[in-house]
């Protein structure tokens, strides 16, 4: 359900893009967020080695600590598979980047916010089932989704990426992360009822 509600608002702000809708808000928001240096230095964890380094840590840790090779294997096709994706949808909808970005490629989606946004939160998932309390679990999605969502900010104040570009990434990369959490929970179920009939 949040998996087909992520993919139809990312789908709106898609068309909205295309005919020209998000331009004043990409515009404006290009100029609120420009003097916000404060935030450049958060781009540091939706680069590709952050994301590497901390998603084979979390596949190791997972094999270690819990002999999860779905969890494994959840992480490499979510991470891998956002990367993927990502390329692709850039490539389709072929949009420049911002006149100032110094930076080559396509900028619609965000692969800083889309793929930052996988990988901490699928982390923070990880990290919350070692926890029992529910204030605790909370805690931690809250700072991850927080750190989530300062990476793809910082692709504003670093003028990388227009507003639609970074909310677009939020999108696809939730819309993904619960299509890919979907499925291993059901497999994880349907293992654990198998193990016990």
């Amino acid at each position: 359900m949040i998996s087909a509600a992520g993919a139809v608002l990312f789908s709106l702000v898609w068309i909205s893009m295309e005919v020209g809708l998000t331009k004043a808000m990409d515009e404006g928001g290009l100029r609120v967020f420009d003097p916000w240096h404060w935030l450049d230095s958060f781009t540091f964890f939706g680069s590709k080695g952050a994301i590497g380094i901390i998603s084979v840590m979390l596949v190791i840790g997972l094999w270690f600590f819990r002999r999860d090779v779905y969890g494994m294997v959840l992480v490499l096709v979510a991470v891998g598979g956002g990367y993927g994706i990502n390329e692709w949808v850039k490539h389709v909808a072929g949009r420049e980047r911002p006149p100032h970005a110094g930076i080559e490629g396509f900028s619609f989606p965000s692969g800083h916010a889309m793929v930052g946004t996988i990988y901490l939160l699928l982390l923070a998932y990880f990290l919350a089932q070692t926890r029992t309390k529910r204030e605790e679990r909370a805690a931690i999605y809250g700072v991850f989704a927080l750190l989530a969502l300062l990476t793809g900010l910082s692709r504003l104040s670093l003028q990388a990426h227009y507003p639609s570009d970074v909310l677009g990434g939020f999108l696809l990369g939730g819309a993904y992360l619960a299509f890919c959490l979907a499925c291993y929970r059901t497999l994880a179920r349907r293992i654990e009822q198998k193990r016990k009939s």
